[in-house]
Order: C-alpha cells, then structure tokens, then sequence
C-alpha cells in the first residue's frame, strides 16, 4: 500500500521544514518499509540528525508540562539526542563486524535517527502505550537496517536483540560500579 504523497522523497528537508518534518514522520510511523527503502544511506547527518533533535524537543515539552523536575528534561535531552549515536554505532559494529555486511555508520545513524520520529507518542503516561513505543521501536530498527545494509530483515532483527543484549549487559556494570560497590553489605 502506498500513499501518494510518499511518492515524492520522503528524507527530512529542512528547507521545506514544517512539510517535510510531518512528512518524514508520517512516513517512519505509518510506512516504514516504503521509508526505509527510498532512504539514502549517504549525503551526511545534518538532516537526520536535525529531525532527531526537532523530535527530541519535541518530547522534551511535552514531558515537562507533564513533570516539573528539571532533572528529567535535561537527561530527557541528553539522552534523546546522545543514544542514537551510540546506538549507531553498535549497530555497525554488530552487522559489519558480525555479520561482515558493508554499510556505513552513517547509514545506521540515519535509521536511529528517523526511528526518532517515536519520540512524538513515547511522552504518552500510559505504560502499555509506552511498551508498545519500544517495541514498535525495536521493529523499526530492524526494518530499517535491513534497507541501510541489504540484509534479510531477520539479520537485523538479530543485530537489535544483539544491540539490547549488549546494553542490558553494560547497565548491569555501570549499575555496580557506580551503585553495587558502594551499597552496604549484609551482616552475616
């Protein structure tokens, strides 16, 4: 199913910028395949990276007309804005690395950075709604690597439970180091 105003590019354009941001977002929300596939994997960040921050700050406001602790919005920034580049990078290591496929970082930044477009419902305080975000964001990941590096959406989607894995098991050190260290022990 394809929806005629997909037919044209679909990538953030920020000389078009209100147009072009609803577009794109639709486009990753609605119709990620058809997204993912017309998606350049080359032609730099700043446009990925610029719809990334405008769905961060996005959020951002939202969260904080919901929560008034200054705390939350900054690592909400932070974080929203940090992660995707780190993800990327795992991303690329585990399926260049691992599953020797060619591609670039950029291409796996580009797909974390348009998954972004999740950022606009993942504000909602309802958990269900923000289980099903995460998930959903998980299935736009994998589909969206398959595209970036031409492989089977499966691989992918193993390069994600990889890439969650992975920062389940580095949460787990951080956690002790700055936490299980210093925790008092039980008297015996």
């Amino acid at each position: 199913m394809t929806f005629p105003e997909l037919d044209t590019p679909t990538e953030f354009s920020p000389d078009n910028f209100l147009g072009s941001f609803f577009r794109t977002a639709k486009a990753v929300l609605f119709s990620p395949r058809l997204f993912y596939e017309n998606m350049r994997t080359e032609g730099g960040l700043r446009n990925p990276l610029i719809f990334l921050v405008c769905c961060v700050l996005i959020h951002t406001l939202l969260i904080s007309l919901l929560v008034k602790n200054q705390t939350i919005v900054f690592r909400n920034i932070t974080l929203g804005i940090g992660m995707p580049f780190l993800t990327a990078g795992i991303f690329f290591l585990i399926i260049t690395r691992l599953f020797k496929a060619p591609g670039t970082y950029e291409a796996a930044f580009r797909v974390t950075a348009y998954a972004a477009a999740l950022h606009l419902f993942s504000w909602i305080p309802i958990r269900w709604v923000l289980v099903l975000v995460e998930f959903y964001r998980l299935y736009l990941f994998a589909v969206g690597l398959g595209y970036a590096f031409s492989i089977r959406v499966s691989r992918a989607g193993l390069a994600v439970v990889i890439a969650v894995i992975t920062y389940a098991v580095l949460g787990s050190i951080l956690g002790y180091i700055l936490i299980g260290s210093q925790a008092p022990t039980p008297n015996p």
